[in-house]
Parts: C-alpha cells; structure tokens; sequence
C-alpha cells in the first residue's frame, strides 16, 4: 500500500500599500488635518474636525494624536478596541476626528468606521464594496473626541479578501469629491502604485476647486434640500493597497 503525502504550504496575506495626501490649499503650512498609519496588515485614515478651527483649536492635534496611539495599539486583533483605546488615550486634547480603521488577519478584513472617512474594495477590477458615511445629519458625522462620539458607536465590517484585491481607504476628501466608478476606472487604468494613489488624490483635489462639477458631495446635498453645487475642497487623504501573499515581499 502506498501512501501519498500532501504538503501544503499555506501563506497570510498582507497589505502592499502606497500614499499620497494633499493638503486644502489653507492648511499646507500645517500639513492638513489629517492623519494615517499604515502597516503590513493594518491600515487606517483620521480627519481632524475642521469646525474646531473657528474655536481656536487646530484639529489635526487630535487626528495625528490618535494614529500614533493607533501604531501603539496596533498588534491588537479588534479594531474597534484598538479604536476605543485609542481614543481614549487621545481624549486629553481637545478636538475630534473621523476614522476608518481596518486590520487584516490571515484572509479576514475586519473593519471599524465612524464617521465619513470610506474604504472600497475591488475585486477582478469591480467593485466588491463600498462603505457608506455614518452622519448624524448633512456634513455633521459622528466622530471620536472628548466631545465627540463613543468608539462603541462605530460601524463594523468583515470581508473575505483574496490575493490581488484592492483596498482603497481616504479621508472624505476623496469620497466627496470622487463617485465609485471614478475610483474604479483609475485604479483599473493604472493599478495599485504610488502613480495610482496619487492620481487618485489629484483629481480629487482638482474636481474638489470645480465650482460647477457634480461632485457626490453636491448630490448629498440636494438629497438634503441643501443648494450646494460644485466640489468640496478639504484636506485629502488616499490609501491604495493591493492584498499579496506574507512570502511575496
């Protein structure tokens, strides 16, 4: 009898990922207000507040705060609990911000977002997902802070991911300004690269100065009974990742 022995080797999967920010032409001499941090298998976007500037507090304190107590946390497996602690650590400054966070293990993506920071995941160049705002109305979105929202408030999400799924996480400076087709049909052009990402947040920031564009900002507006036409111009914030094998690196 003859007995045949199968060896297979199975491998993690990971983030391989490129960045690119621009700030609102406003605050380039500060860096904008948002904030990232991104990692092998973790990846996350925070938007200070920008109404706390009319009280005399620079929001991107609390954003920039909170991602490096993120990088501290960022061994943990639950997003949401990384969130929470993180906010908690950060609830000494006065401010508050949006954030996705979404940590990848093995082939499971697990998700926590509050706010309006947005993430879409392509698959075989369509699109798989696409998260929506958490808004407690027009242009107000829950948000992490001393005076802010409880992280416990945060949306959660869980998707299998495959190797060469595309990840794109951003700030709602991109999502305001760009539709999911628009999103799909760059990275469709032009893969997941550094070029890509910063494509993305070009036209984003282009589209965002378009007085007379369309832009989804404008359309959620006049869902809103909100006379509003052209784009958003904010601060702007454009994760691309593509999911690979632990060994491909």
């Amino acid at each position: 009898m003859i007995f045949l022995l199968f060896i297979i080797e199975v491998y993690s999967l990971q983030f391989q990922s490129f960045v690119h920010i621009i700030p609102h032409p406003d605050k380039v001499a500060k860096g904008g207000e948002d904030a990232y941090y991104a990692n092998e298998n973790l990846l996350a976007v925070a938007d200070g507040v920008g109404g706390w500037n009319n009280q005399g507090v620079d929001p991107s304190k609390y954003s920039k705060t909170l991602c490096e107590n993120i990088k501290e946390y960022s061994h943990l497996d639950n997003p949401k609990e990384i969130m929470q602690i993180a906010s908690e650590l950060t609830n000494h400054i006065l401010g508050s911000s949006t954030l996705v966070l979404m940590k990848l293990i093995d082939n499971i993506l697990k998700v926590a977002n509050i706010g309006d920071c947005g993430y879409t995941i392509i698959r075989n160049q369509e699109i798989l997902h696409q998260s929506q705002e958490q808004q407690h109305s027009f242009n107000f979105p829950f948000q992490l802070g001393p005076q802010g929202d409880s992280a416990q408030l945060a949306q959660e999400f869980e998707h299998t991911l495959q190797i060469n799924d595309i990840v794109i996480v951003g700030s709602d400076g991109l999502y305001d300004n760009l539709d999911e087709n628009q999103i799909l049909k760059i990275i469709n052009e032009y893969g997941v690269s550094q070029s890509s990402a910063q494509l993305l947040a070009k036209t984003s920031f282009q589209y965002s100065l378009d007085k007379s564009y369309s832009s989804p900002f404008a359309k959620r507006a006049q869902k809103s009974r909100i006379r509003f036409m052209g784009g958003k111009s904010d601060d702007i914030t454009v994760i691309v990742a593509r999911v690979i094998s632990s060994n491909e690196l």
